[in-house]
C-alpha cells in the first residue's frame, strides 16, 4: 500500500498534535475546544466512556481522517495510454457582412459560439485559427488547448481591422502552409459565402493543395441589413444593403471532398461536422505513455474516523458499544454497503457516460448517486442527463426537486427548466423560468432565449388567431348554410300549405257547382203557381197605365221628275 498524497500527513499531523495537547492538558472533557451549548445537543453521556476514552476516540478520528486525506491506495499496475489527434485549420470570416443580425445576435458572434462548441466537443483536434476578409490575420497557431483558443477567439476585435470584402482564397492558401506537415489538409470556413457567383479559382487552388474544405454557413436566405455602430449600411444610391446567404459556395465544399453545413442556434450541426470528419479521415496516434493505475482505499480510514468521532461525542452502554463497533466495521469492510456513501467511482462513471453521450447509462448512475447523497447537485446532474436523453417531462420534474441556496445552482436550474418547457412547446412557462433566472444572473444566452421565447409566444398567438378566424369562418359558413336550408324548408312548408289550401278551395268550389247543378236539375214539370182572374185584371190595368205614349213620325215627300223612257227599275 502507498500514499498518493503523503504531504497531507506532514502538514496536518502537526496541528492535530497541538489540538490533542490542548485536549489532554485543559478541561476534564472536550468542552475545552467546543462550545458548551453545541455539546449539549451533540452528546449523550451515561458514564460508559471516561475522560481518557473520549480523548482517545477524538484523536483516533482526527488521525484516521488525515490518513484518508493522504489517499492510501494499492498499485494495480501500469496502463498504456495512446492518444489520437488530427490537424485542422479554422477560418473565420470577419467581413462587414458578418455583422448582419439575421442569426442572433449577429453572424460573427454566432460563428464564435459554434467554434467554442467545436473545440469543446472535438478533443482530439489540433486546431489553428485564422480570421480573414480581404486580408488574412493569425488568431492562434496549432494547439490542443481549447481554453486558450476560446479566449483568443472571444477577444477578437474588428474595430482596428479593415474588413471590407471576402477573399476565400486566403483560408485555402493559409491552409496549405499551416497543414503542410499533415497527412490530411482539412480547412473549416465559417462564412456567409461572400458575393462570388462562381468559385472556380478557389476550387482549383484547393485541388492543387489537396485540401478538403468544410463550409459552415452562417447566414439565412432571407438575409438582413448590415449594421455598424447601430446604423444600417447603405449603397451609393441610398438604399439599405441587404446581405443574404450565398449558397453557391456549397460547390466548393462538396467538390473538394468536404461538406456544406447550414448552422442554427440550437441544433446538432457541430456534432454532425465532428462525426463527418472522424468518419472520413484517419487520426494519427501520438506516442504511447505508461500511467500507473491505483485502487483507492481512502474510504476505509474515513469511515472508521467518522465512527470514532461519533463515539467521542456520545456514549453507549458497554455491550451495545461493542456490538455497534463490530457492525460498523463490517459495514465499512463490505464494499456493497459503503458504495452509496463513499463510492465516488459511481459519480465518475456517471460523468464519463454523460461526456460520451451515453445518457441512459448516465441516468442510471446518477439515480444511484441521488439515492445515496440526495444532494441538490446530484439531482441537478440527473435532470441534465434526462434532458439530454430528450425525456423533457422527467427532466422538468427532476429540476423542480432541486432546492439550493447557491445562486449559481439556482440560476442553472431555472435556465435548464426553461429549456425543458421550451422543448415541450410551453413557451409561457419557459419565459417565466428565464425571467426568474434573469433576476439572479444575466448573460447573452439567457437574453437570446428570452427573446426567442417571446417570439414563439407571439407566433403561437398568431397561429391561434388564424385558427380561431378559420373556425369562425367555418362557423359562419355553417350558419349561412343552415339558414339557407331553413329558408328553403320554410318556403317548401309555405308552398305545401298553399297547395293544400288551394286543394281545399277547389274542393269547396266543386261542392258549390254541385249544389247549383242540383238546383238546375230540379224537375221542369214542377207545377207553377196560378193567380186569380181578379189579380190578373188588376195587373193588366196597371200595365196599361204604365204603357208609354207614342206620336207618329211625319214623313216629308219630294216631287221627282222622271225622264223619258226611264225605266222604273
Amino acid at each position: 500500500m502507498i500514499l498518493l498524497r503523503p504531504d497531507y500527513i506532514v502538514f496536518m499531523m502537526i496541528p492535530a498534535l497541538i489540538l490533542f495537547f490542548f485536549i489532554i492538558t485543559h478541561k476534564n472533557n472536550i468542552s475545552a475546544i467546543f462550545d458548551e451549548k453545541m455539546l449539549e445537543k451533540l452528546t449523550f453521556d451515561n458514564g460508559s466512556l471516561g475522560r481518557m476514552g473520549r480523548n482517545f476516540m477524538l484523536f483516533a478520528a482526527l488521525f484516521l481522517m488525515i490518513i484518508a486525506l493522504s489517499r492510501p491506495a494499492i498499485e494495480k499496475g501500469d496502463v498504456k495510454i495512446k492518444s489520437k489527434k488530427i490537424d485542422l485549420l479554422i477560418a473565420l470570416d470577419i467581413s462587414k457582412s458578418m455583422l448582419a443580425s439575421d442569426i442572433y445576435p449577429n453572424r460573427l458572434e454566432f460563428s464564435k459560439k459554434k467554434i467554442y462548441e467545436f473545440v469543446d466537443s472535438f478533443k482530439e483536434a489540433n486546431v489553428g485559427v485564422i480570421a480573414f476578409s480581404s486580408e488574412g490575420f493569425l488568431v492562434s497557431p496549432m494547439t490542443q488547448d481549447s481554453a486558450t483558443l476560446k479566449y483568443l477567439i472571444g477577444n477578437l476585435s474588428l474595430e482596428s481591422l479593415s474588413t471590407a470584402g471576402t477573399n476565400l482564397l486566403i483560408p485555402i492558401q493559409k491552409g496549405a502552409s499551416f497543414l503542410k506537415e499533415s497527412k490530411q489538409k482539412i480547412v473549416i470556413i465559417f462564412t456567409d459565402g461572400g458575393d462570388n457567383d462562381t468559385f472556380e479559382k478557389e476550387l482549383e487552388a484547393t485541388k492543387n493543395a489537396n485540401e478538403h474544405i468544410y463550409i459552415y454557413a452562417t447566414a439565412t436566405n432571407g438575409g438582413a441589413p448590415i449594421t455598424e455602430n447601430g446604423v444600417s449600411i447603405k449603397d451609393k444610391e441610398g438604399n439599405i444593403v441587404i446581405t443574404k446567404l450565398n449558397d453557391k459556395i456549397k460547390t466548393l465544399a462538396i467538390e473538394s471532398g468536404g461538406a456544406y453545413i447550414v448552422g442554427g442556434l440550437k441544433d446538432d450541426s457541430v456534432s454532425i461536422l465532428v462525426e463527418d470528419i472522424k468518419k472520413k479521415f484517419e487520426m494519427s496516434e501520438t506516442e504511447s505513455r505508461k500511467v500507473k493505475e491505483y485502487k483507492e482505499l481512502f474510504y476505509y480510514p474515513l469511515g472508521l474516523g467518522i465512527f470514532f468521532m461519533l463515539l467521542a461525542f456520545s456514549s453507549f452502554p458497554k455491550r451495545a458499544s461493542v456490538g455497534i463497533f463490530i457492525l460498523l466495521f463490517m459495514g465499512i469492510s463490505n464494499p456493497k454497503l459503503h458504495a452509496g456513501v463513499f463510492d465516488f467511482q459511481t459519480i465518475d462513471k456517471a460523468h464519463e457516460a454523460y461526456q460520451n453521450k451515453n445518457y441512459k447509462e448516465a441516468i442510471a448512475s446518477y439515480k444511484e448517486v441521488v439515492k445515496s447523497k440526495k444532494s441538490p447537485q446530484s439531482i441537478y446532474d440527473l435532470a441534465n442527463a434526462q434532458y439530454k436523453d430528450k425525456k423533457y417531462e422527467q427532466a422538468l420534474s427532476t429540476y423542480n426537486k432541486v432546492t439550493s441556496k447557491d445562486p449559481n445552482l439556482k440560476y442553472k436550474k431555472l435556465f435548464n427548466s426553461g429549456n425543458s418547457h421550451f422543448q415541450l412547446k410551453k413557451y409561457e412557462e419557459a419565459l417565466k423560468d428565464y425571467e426568474k433566472a434573469g433576476k439572479i444572473n444575466s448573460e447573452a444566452d439567457l437574453e437570446h432565449n428570452i427573446e426567442l421565447a417571446k417570439k414563439m409566444i407571439e407566433q403561437k398567438k398568431k397561429e391561434q388567431e388564424k385558427k380561431d378566424n378559420k373556425q369562425k369562418k367555418d362557423d359562419d359558413k355553417k350558419k349561412d348554410e343552415d339558414k339557407e336550408k331553413q329558408d328553403k324548408k320554410n318556403q317548401d312548408d309555405k308552398k305545401n300549405k298553399q297547395d293544400k289550401k288551394d286543394k281545399q278551395d277547389d274542393a269547396k268550389d266543386g261542392d258549390k257547382d254541385k249544389d247549383s247543378a242540383k238546383k238546375q236539375e230540379e224537375p221542369k214539370d214542377k207545377k207553377e203557381e196560378k193567380i186569380s182572374e181578379k189579380e190578373a185584371k188588376k195587373w193588366e190595368q196597371q200595365l196599361e197605365k204604365m204603357k208609354p205614349k207614342t206620336m207618329p213620325m211625319k214623313f216629308q215627300n219630294y216631287d221627282i221628275e222622271r225622264t223619258k223612257n226611264e225605266k222604273p227599275w
